[in-house]
């Protein structure tokens, strides 16, 4: 006897008084093969945005962790000596101050949490007048400093054809954050503008008349992968023309390339051309969808949209301006 289940393709075979089972069960065919597979291709169609928002929004959260960090590193600068740290030290062509070539990001590191690396900078200035060129620690990666969204955040610069009394040249960690010099170009020395830092700026929290809440202190910019040491954007030591300040002269990721006197790399999202002493400036730029973090005088961080009124962000730039800006 035999009794068949086409469904189950299992035949049942009577021997002897007993029932032998035979499976007839078949594989895949190459079509259900395909079918499956198309049908796993399309799941992670789906997922794989999702997962890469996920990511970002998680980075984002990240970078604005980063800039309150900030905010309160500024504001402890403040409340320890009675003033904002300048943007820079020293003029661009000139070796006229104790920190020579030196930034904003220096002055703060005690601030978070980098003290070991405050007291090797601070001994190495008082040693060698070429700290900044020389002092080996520079690539250092603070990562309070580096915005998690960019490709290139983290960037070093450890080699340089350059030498400095027989010693090798060490450009270090190029920033993500840079703090904001004012809405305009920066002028030929750096000094006096809008803004809240430039070259010895040490601007007191009443000196900015506009409101720290309506006050951009610092933003973002993009680093990038340039390697030749020509591109200055975000080097906070060796510093030169305010390649760590930015000006809101243009809106957020701006098609308008960052102006600086050496010819770095451009990469798409933040072209960079060569430009006189006149027409300096880098624009806020982030890896961020659809604008730049920011954060204001008071420590608040915003998300600021590319599509801002122009005149908006420029007043946002100038700390005593006297421009009302809506919320």
């Amino acid at each position: 006897m035999v009794l068949s289940d086409p469904d189950l393709s299992v035949k049942f075979h009577h021997l002897g008084g007993g029932i032998v089972f035979k499976s007839e069960r078949r594989g895949f065919t190459l079509i259900e093969l395909l079918v499956v597979i198309a049908i796993i291709a399309i799941l992670i169609g789906l997922l794989l945005p999702a997962v890469q928002k996920v990511r970002e929004a998680a980075a984002r959260m990240q970078c604005s962790n980063n800039f309150k960090q900030l905010g309160l590193a500024l504001h402890g600068h403040h409340d320890t000596f009675g003033k904002l740290p300048p943007g820079q030290y020293n003029n661009f062509y000139s070796n006229d101050a104790p920190w020579i070539r030196g930034c904003w990001v220096q002055p703060i590191l005690p601030f978070i949490e980098q003290d070991n690396l405050f007291r090797i900078y601070d001994t190495a200035r008082q040693a060698n007048g070429n700290w900044a060129l020389v002092v080996p620690n520079k690539d250092t990666i603070i990562k309070t400093l580096v915005c998690p969204s960019d490709p290139n955040g983290g960037k070093t610069q450890t080699r340089d054809t350059n030498t400095v009394n027989g010693v090798a040249v060490v450009q270090g960690l190029y920033t993500n954050y840079v703090l904001c010099a004012g809405s305009t170009y920066y002028t030929t020395n750096g000094q006096n503008m809008n803004g809240t830092f430039y070259v010895k700026s040490e601007i007191t929290m009443t000196g900015v008349t506009d409101g720290t809440s309506n006050t951009v202190f610092a933003s973002e910019i993009r680093v990038s992968p340039d390697v030749s040491a020509n591109d200055l954007r975000g080097r906070y030591c060796n510093s030169w023309e305010g390649n760590n300040w930015f000006s809101t002269l243009n809106p957020p990721n701006t098609t308008v390339p960052d102006g600086q006197q050496y010819q770095g790399q451009s990469i798409v999202g933040a072209p960079i051309s060569n430009q006189g002493p006149n027409a300096l400036a880098l624009y806020a730029r982030s890896a961020h969808t659809g604008g730049v973090q920011a954060m204001m005088g008071d420590g608040s961080v915003r998300f600021i949209a590319n599509s801002i009124a122009p005149l908006t962000w420029q007043a946002m730039g100038t700390r005593n301006g006297g421009e009302t800006i809506s919320n």
